[in-house]
């Protein structure tokens, strides 16, 4: 009897020692849901053997009846509880998520403890007998052996099935211990005489114990260093790669060897949406398919910026399937997301079959710390591809210039901005007759003569600075080129470039079409004008010989030889402007406007338009000749008056407008198309509108002004829309004084 006092004793000893390492694993880890299970259990089992001890030792020493009593009560409450909070415990630690474990586990413990609780408070005598050796010999009521035994075998059957499943098979071991100390004290009752189950199940508790404290707090503390450096490891084997899809493939399998797992993927982030990139031992067929933000397991991790677990996938995640096959596949699943630069660059999984082990707290640490490299590794591989794609472009991009410049018969030349030679194609190097070497990295001075470089410098940095390009003719070797030179803006100018088109051919023909037109119009003009004397002279002499009809006649030949000495005049005029440079002489441009708005007033008072001039004081000088400038005025004004109906006005005005003086022509007259503008300065185009048939002209009016605008170095443009007028705008540079040349 001794002997089976000290054994309760040594089990109440060693429930302590037990309940001592349940502080030490609450304390490490309290919002654990395995934890507080075990808690509960070890708390029951801790009563069991309380009550177990009081009642055999109130029995040894013959204390009252009321004390064995409830002696007993504590060992039935403790032997329920323990009974159905192990089975829970199990669930959990098995892996078992289904609700109605926890509902059924629950409910049972909530109704043996209300039954147990009635039965004290009506005081309900526990049956039991005293043996010759003052044994205590207790008895269970035949439902709640029923209800025991269900739990306990339940239990084993739930720890047995999920045991793959544990990480700590001494924890499997404990339980299926202590379950079967409890079976003993139910179908044995000379065992439970002797307390020995109460003896097994304190061991198997002090077992479970030691088992959790080991899995939690022993082994990640002795296997942080060696965890740490499997990270290391694993960081240097991710970041040693270049190519970002085997960057992708190392992170995945190294990450599944880390924690142990079946298989992991990688998905990256694309705008909205994730896109797995890469997988390991897990079915490449499904690389490429996409996941919106917010579902799935690696939707929800990227959404929300942080690690997720799942003990089992098939059980516990009800929302989209992060693979087609993933809800009969995947058990425990856990997944981080990559971050570099505060960004979400994508996201790993891991995951286990579904009789595989359970992802613990320590496993997600260690994945959370894989994910910065990982990121990091994937980003450095998107970089070096993004490098490697952009140098081999920059490569096409050369070697395709190289062979356009090599194979274009134009010169080409750039220079930085110290006029150092930095291309030149063979066909520049044949015409600069380089012989002493290569000219590249020359100064330009030493590899070009005089002659090829612009015969007005200062003119050609204007141009360059208010345009970005200059273009002027260079002869070599009785060869005319048309030099274009531009800036090579990054974003400042850092050089020009210099392309020289050999337009010698072109000149010659441009030469024999414009003799061939000027002689052609000498030729028509001269009889021309002999024909209309003739006409002038039969007109007077035969005023009174002839009749209605023949004066009728002799009034159209009249006006269709006008019309062709303008046509003819025109063509003249306008060829002589493109063929030669005007006079260059101060011109005052608001004089040259009043005399010929003053000369078309009968013209528009004929039609009964409105002729208005508006002058701004003052109006600055401009360098041209004073008869062109008048003749473009004139043209302007003049179809401006033939394409507006009677009743309407012009409006002529001139104005200093920054460094040009401005002359506008406005009207309200018949308006231009959109699609027409463009055309209307080309040679002989008349517009094609109803209203504009009855209007006489060559066509070569709008031409012509723009010829003599561009000789004088102005700019013409107009404002236009069908039956709301038209306004045609003229700018010439004012007279300056000569800008101090500025070096290059």
């Amino acid at each position: 009897m001794i002997t089976n006092n000290l054994a309760l004793l040594f089990n109440g000893l060693t429930l302590a020692l037990a309940l001592g390492l349940l502080i030490l694993v609450l304390w490490q880890d309290p919002r654990s849901t395995a934890n507080r299970f075990f808690a509960l259990f070890l708390f029951s089992a801790l009563v069991w053997a309380s009550g177990s001890l009081l009642a055999r030792a109130a029995v040894f020493v013959g204390a009252s009846e009321s004390l064995i009593q409830t002696g007993l009560r504590l060992l039935d409450i403790g032997f329920s509880a323990s009974s159905i909070t192990l089975y829970t415990y199990s669930a959990v630690v098995g892996g078992v998520r289904a609700r109605w474990f926890r509902s059924f586990a629950l409910a049972g413990l909530a109704l043996i403890l209300t039954y147990q609780l009635l039965l004290w408070m009506a005081q309900t005598p526990h049956s039991y007998t005293v043996t010759a050796t003052r044994a205590l010999d207790y008895r269970f009521d035949r439902p709640s052996t029923v209800l025991y035994l269900t739990f306990q075998l339940a239990t084993i059957g739930v720890i047995w099935r999920n045991r793959k499943r544990v990480r700590a098979p001494a924890l499997v071991a404990g339980i299926l211990l202590f379950a079967t100390g409890q079976l003993l004290s139910l179908l044995s009752p000379r065992v439970r005489t002797l307390g020995i189950p109460e003896e097994i199940s304190a061991l198997a508790t002090l077992v479970i114990s030691y088992a959790v404290v080991r899995h939690q707090i022993m082994v990640p503390l002795l296997g942080r260093a060696k965890q740490l450096e499997a990270v290391r490891d694993v960081g240097i084997a991710i970041t040693s790669r270049l190519r970002l899809q085997e960057t992708l493939a190392t992170i995945t399998a190294q990450a599944v060897a880390l924690l142990e797992a079946d298989g992991g993927a990688i998905y990256l982030k694309h705008g909205g949406t994730l896109k797995l990139a890469a997988v390991h031992n897990l079915p490449e067929q499904y690389v490429g398919i996409e996941i919106p933000l917010g579902q799935a397991v690696v939707g929800t991790v990227a959404l929300e910026r942080r690690g997720r677990r799942v003990d089992n996938y098939h059980a516990d995640w009800r929302g989209a399937q992060d693979m087609p096959w993933a809800g009969k596949a995947f058990g425990a699943v856990i997944a981080a997301p990559l971050m570099f630069a505060d960004e979400v660059v994508g996201v790993l999984l891991v995951a286990r079959g579904r009789q595989g082990r359970l992802f613990n707290r320590e496993d997600m640490h260690l994945l959370e710390l894989l994910g910065p490299q990982a990121a990091v590794a994937i980003t450095n591989s998107r970089l070096f591809e993004a490098e490697r794609e952009l140098s081999s472009d920059l490569a096409s991009a050369m070697n395709q210039l190289e062979t356009v410049l090599t194979s274009t018969e134009n010169p080409v030349i750039a220079v930085d901005r110290n006029l150092r030679v930095l291309i030149a194609n063979p066909a520049a190097v044949s015409l600069l007759d380089v012989h002493d070497g290569d000219p590249v990295g020359r100064p330009l001075t030493e590899v070009t003569p005089r002659r090829f470089l612009p015969p007005d410098r200062r003119q050609a940095l204007r141009a360059l600075r208010r345009q970005g390009a200059y273009i002027y003719e260079l002869t070599v070797a009785d060869r005319t080129y048309l030099c274009h030179v531009a800036e090579i803006n990054k974003p400042r100018t850092v050089g020009w470039v210099a392309v020289l088109n050999d337009v010698t051919q072109l000149k010659e023909l441009d030469r024999l079409k414009s003799q061939m037109i000027q002689m052609t119009s000498h030729d028509l003009k001269n009889p021309l004008q002999a024909a209309m004397s003739y006409l002038e002279l039969l007109t007077e002499d035969g005023r009174t010989l002839f009749t209605d009809d023949m004066r009728q006649y002799i009034d159209t030949i009249w006006v269709q030889l006008n019309r062709m000495y303008r046509i003819i005049s025109g063509i003249l005029n306008l060829e002589r402007v493109q063929s030669g440079q005007p006079s260059i002489e101060p011109c005052a441009l608001d004089e040259v406007v009043r005399r010929v708005v003053a000369e078309m007033e009968s013209q528009a008072r004929a039609k009964s338009l409105a002729l208005q001039l508006e002058i701004e004081s003052p109006v600055s000088p401009v360098l041209g000749d004073a008869q062109q400038l008048g003749q473009a005025v004139a043209n302007l004004v003049d179809n401006a008056i033939k394409f507006t109906p009677a009743g309407g006005h012009v409006v002529v005005r001139v104005r200093d407008e920054g460094r040009c003086v401005e002359i506008t022509v406005s009207d309200t007259g018949i308006g231009i198309a959109p699609d027409e503008q463009a055309r209307v300065f080309d040679r002989f185009y008349r517009s094609p509108h109803p209203a504009a048939a009855h209007a006489t002209g060559s066509g070569l009016g709008l031409s012509l002004v723009s010829a003599i605008v561009r000789a004088h170095h102005g700019t013409i443009s107009l404002e236009s829309a069908p039956q709301r007028g038209t306004t045609m705008q003229v700018r010439l540079p004012i007279l300056t004084e000569p800008e101090i040349e500025e070096p290059i």
